[in-house]
């Protein structure tokens, strides 16, 4: 309401009888408090949207670049890496997919300043190739003529990957050099995966799931990873989501599982917003479910 609109209203009132004024004090009391509450409210809700916002974005490397390091590993990276070491992020595709399903989203995590190694292999579930990939970009990192060479970080290891690539990242975030682990819609129940992996991760765990994925539903598949789980584990769940939401771009899911990276691998304070406190930005989208816990 503008000033103006305002000042018409109390000058109103004023002209009123003392009674008058009092009959509508109380009433008028309340509803100028209701206003006043809502402004800071409007203004963090779009706050918190900027800053979610923010994630979907590319980042600030403009140039991407994609290196096959042996057989079996597409490393999406940034053209020019000559600001120090960089993150790396293992990536594990879906049952009979490739990296090139994923590009959009993996060439997303590079625009941020991640190295992104993606296996080349089409069931992920032991984390077998992953972990191939992960210690052959470890030792590019080493090598006099590589590419590669001291741009890698080896204490800043994060390891994602979709559906039976996400029961991949969680045997693989069993290896003690993993930073964090993100597991989107991870598939448990066979295809190389062992079910107790959950109880001896090394690092916070980003949880993902969609609540209509019927071919890796939360209960059966999420639930007990949340359940079982020795590290602090983010649970996101995805209100309308089928299994196929994070193909390609990474669907909604993009913007959180980047700050998540940035967040733990990058120290960005502000991305860890989206996940603390009884407040956080995802805790007050209607699209998710949140639930978390410590460890065991």
């Amino acid at each position: 309401m503008k000033n103006t609109t305002n000042h018409t209203v109390l000058s109103d009132l004023l002209r009123n009888s003392r009674r008058s004024i009092q009959l509508i004090r109380l009433p008028l009391i309340l509803a100028v408090g209701f206003l006043v509450a809502c402004v800071p409210v409007s203004l963090e809700v779009r706050d918190n949207d900027a800053l979610l916002l923010s994630y979907f974005r590319h980042g600030v490397y403009a140039g991407i670049q994609e290196t096959r390091v042996g057989l079996h590993c597409r490393v999406f990276h940034p053209v020019n890496m000559t600001d120090g070491r960089h993150p790396l992020v293992v990536w594990g595709n879906g049952t009979h997919a490739s990296p090139a399903s994923y590009r959009d989203l993996l060439e997303h995590w590079a625009s941020h300043g991640f190295v992104v190694a993606a296996a080349m292999a089409p069931n992920a579930g032991r984390g077998v190739e992953m972990r191939q990939c992960m210690t052959a970009l470890l030792d590019e990192n080493i090598r006099s003529g590589s590419v590669f060479l001291n741009k890698i970080d080896p204490s800043r290891i994060g390891v994602a990957g979709h559906s039976q690539g996400g029961g991949g990242a969680l045997m693989l975030g069993r290896d003690l050099r993993v930073t964090t682990t993100i597991a989107i819609q991870p598939y448990i129940l066979g295809l190389g995966h062992n079910l107790s992996a959950s109880a001896h991760q090394n690092g916070p765990v980003l949880l993902l799931s969609g609540a209509d994925d019927l071919t890796s539903s939360p209960e059966t598949n999420q639930q007990p990873v949340f359940e079982q789980a020795n590290v602090p584990v983010t649970w996101l769940t995805l209100r309308g989501a089928t299994h196929m939401a994070p193909m390609s771009t990474g669907g909604s899911y993009r913007g959180p599982m980047t700050a998540w990276l940035r967040w733990h691998l990058l120290g960005d304070k502000q991305a860890a917003r989206l996940f603390e406190g009884d407040n956080c930005v995802l805790c007050l989208d209607e699209r998710w479910t949140v639930r978390r816990k410590n460890s065991d």
